[in-house]
């Protein structure tokens, strides 16, 4: 909540000094020039990329700055509940129960399990579903840096633009005046579309990879413990090491877990899990 407050108030004002700076031209000129560079470069994308995956870009945008901030804490009591049952209840339990499971990644290991494939596949099976949605957002990633390129080249785009309009009109000073504030508009926003919105909404979507490789690498760690029948709270100690200092200490202060309650899944995971690839090529998870 409070970054997004932040983000707000960090927008209202660069508004506002953009307004005080370019206060002596129009806001006619001032959408065109905006429009030039945003219409440019949006065409661009739109034949570069596939429909499909500047759709995936929008999902993925939207749900970020809906997410709140990332407590992989209930995750890994989920697996050391579903451990727990497995031990105590035995197998049938446990696929009752992974039907109930939100996280898809989460659940697919669990089917791998009771379905009695051996460790060896299950982690080969998961570690390419882990690779080919990642692969995915690596392409989401791209889109946005190609955004960041491109947007500065048509606000220079806009400026000749501009300068031609200036040289075509030299007997009127008026047009020359239009011409010109049209051929500096174009640049400036250009660099601040490419700088103020792609390039940070790229790294955004970047860190947000991060935290969900985290996520995928927790689980499946998890799941190759219980494909091997450990003990839940050997689990759960192991996976702790993947949470924050200020996770630990909250665990620390709180009572035992009650193996009865059903934690809530931690994070969800669209159904296009199984086409993806690895963030940045290393996944972290060699072969057992």
């Amino acid at each position: 909540m409070l970054q997004k407050i932040i983000l707000l108030i960090g927008l209202f004002s660069f508004i506002i000094l953009s307004e005080i700076a370019i206060e002596g031209t129009s806001i006619m000129m001032n959408l065109k020039s905006a429009m030039l560079v945003m219409a440019g470069t949006l065409l661009s994308v739109f034949i570069a990329f596939p429909i499909k995956t500047l759709r995936d870009l929008q999902k993925s945008l939207m749900a970020i700055f809906k997410r709140e901030e990332t407590d992989n804490q209930p995750l890994v009591k989920e697996l050391e509940k579903l451990a727990f049952i497995w031990r105590r209840h035995g197998i049938k339990k446990l696929e009752n129960e992974g039907y109930s499971v939100e996280n898809f990644f989460l659940r697919k290991g669990i089917e791998l399990v009771v379905d009695g494939y051996n460790r060896f596949d299950i982690r080969n099976i998961m570690e390419k579903d882990y690779e080919l949605y990642f692969s995915r957002k690596d392409s989401q990633v791209n889109i946005l840096n190609t955004m960041a390129k491109l947007a500065p080249v048509f606000g220079f785009v806009g400026t000749i633009i501009g300068l031609i309009n200036v040289l075509n009109n030299m007997e009127d000073p008026v047009q020359i005046g239009a011409g010109a504030a049209l051929a500096l508009l174009t640049t400036l926003y250009g660099i601040l579309f490419a700088n103020f919105l792609f390039l940070p909404l790229s790294k955004k979507l970047s860190e947000h990879m991060k935290a969900e490789a985290t996520v995928l690498h927790i689980i499946l760690e998890g799941i190759m413990d219980i494909a091997e029948q450990k003990n839940s709270k050997y689990i759960s100690r192991r996976l702790n090491s993947y949470l924050d200092v200020n996770s630990l200490n909250h665990i620390n202060k709180e009572s035992d877990w009650v193996h009865g309650e059903r934690p809530a899944p931690q994070m969800q995971l669209r159904p296009f899990i199984t086409e993806a690839r690895g963030l940045n090529g290393t996944t972290g998870m060699g072969r057992a």
